[in-house]
């Protein structure tokens, strides 16, 4: 497999490398070429960061009570409103009748109060009831109606108590870890489930003190996720002090949602942008990468050559920042393969 492996790379290179460049016919070429450009690039401070989920926490108990049902556990996906977990509500639900028969007795005597009133009000007019008598049963009506608002208050605290008794998922996502077991009795505050979300991600990083006057002043970030794959960062959070030993600053990097393979806990890189330095860039399609190999075809008047480059970053605009072995103006086969294809056609019909 080695001696296969060798011979190949022998092959490619008598084939396409500069002594060996095949001399092209007249006409168009069959690919499209590009030239190699110098532009102003952002110059950048790249650190690492740790991704996070946004939403994170965890479920408590919000009222006492044994677990009757459990419906999830780690790992399983939850959709926002799902029930995770019951309590038995016995006790709760007689708490809510109670509520609920004082505020009907209130409500009844709230309207014999407005009736007594009422008929005081037309003694009254006609100075047949005195003025205290009056006062008196204005004072019972105003304390029927607070009856009235004080039970209605109860059968609302009776309503949130049963409705404690279901626990539901505050959001989509994934359990993390349960705390609780069937039949288990929890009290008010007991821990029942940690949730995380992967709908909203960030990424936390620690800038030193002094590169943050100018990554403030800029303001702007990249995630550079695997597969030279580069994310825009939707908001910058800078902390508003810095460690005491480390004297960096937490900086929170917003994702935008939707991305696929971030998950929290892992490392990545972050690129912050801190000024503006002139490089050479290329279009991502021009480059070759074969192993340890980076290389670019370069059209050179009548000649198609393989040229090894030192290859830098990649942008967000697809375009690749080039380090060595280029220069303005020259240009570049904007599909490798096909111009890989057309020297070896062109080689074997010269041979020929």
């Amino acid at each position: 497999m080695a001696k296969s492996s060798s011979w190949f790379w022998s092959a490619l290179f008598m084939t396409v490398w500069p002594w060996g460049g095949s001399v092209l016919a007249e006409g168009v070429l069959p690919f499209a070429t590009d030239a190699v450009v110098e532009r102003a690039v952002p110059s950048e401070l790249v650190l690492e960061g740790t991704v996070e989920a946004v939403n994170l926490a965890t479920v408590t108990a919000k009222t006492s009570g044994t677990v009757t049902e459990i419906n999830f556990d780690v790992n399983d996906f939850v959709k926002e409103g799902t029930v995770l977990l019951r309590f038995q509500g016995k006790v709760n639900q007689a708490g809510l009748l109670r509520a609920k028969a004082g505020l009907a007795g209130a409500a009844a005597n709230l309207v014999r109060a407005e009736k007594e009133y009422q008929r005081l009000t037309t003694l009254f007019e006609k100075k047949m009831v005195t003025a205290s008598q009056m006062d008196q049963a204005r004072a019972s009506l105003e304390a029927a109606k607070s009856g009235v608002d004080a039970d209605q208050a109860q059968v609302t605290t009776a309503n949130e108590s049963v409705s404690d008794t279901v626990v539901r998922a505050p959001y989509s996502g994934y359990v993390v870890k349960r705390f609780i077991q069937l039949g288990e009795t929890a009290n008010v505050g007991t821990p029942l489930f940690t949730g995380m979300s992967l709908d909203s991600l960030r990424v936390q990083t620690s800038v030193p003190q002094s590169w943050m006057p100018m990554v403030r002043a800029h303001n702007q970030a990249d995630v550079l996720l695997d597969g030279n794959k580069r994310v825009a960062a939707k908001s910058l959070i800078f902390f508003p002090y810095a460690d005491e030993k480390s004297h960096d600053f937490n900086v929170r990097l917003q994702l935008p949602s939707g991305l696929e393979g971030v998950f929290p806990g892992t490392l990545v890189k972050t690129a912050f942008k801190v000024g503006e330095e002139k490089r050479l860039l290329i279009p991502g399609a021009a480059l070759v990468r074969r192993g340890e190999l980076t290389a670019v075809y370069v059209v050179n008047d009548q000649e198609v050559i393989l040229r090894p480059v030192l290859a830098g970053v990649t942008r967000a605009d697809g375009w690749i920042e080039l380090v060595s072995g280029l220069h303005v103006g020259e240009r570049v086969a904007l599909d490798p393969i096909r111009a890989g294809q057309y020297l070896q056609t062109k080689r074997m019909g010269g041979a020929s």
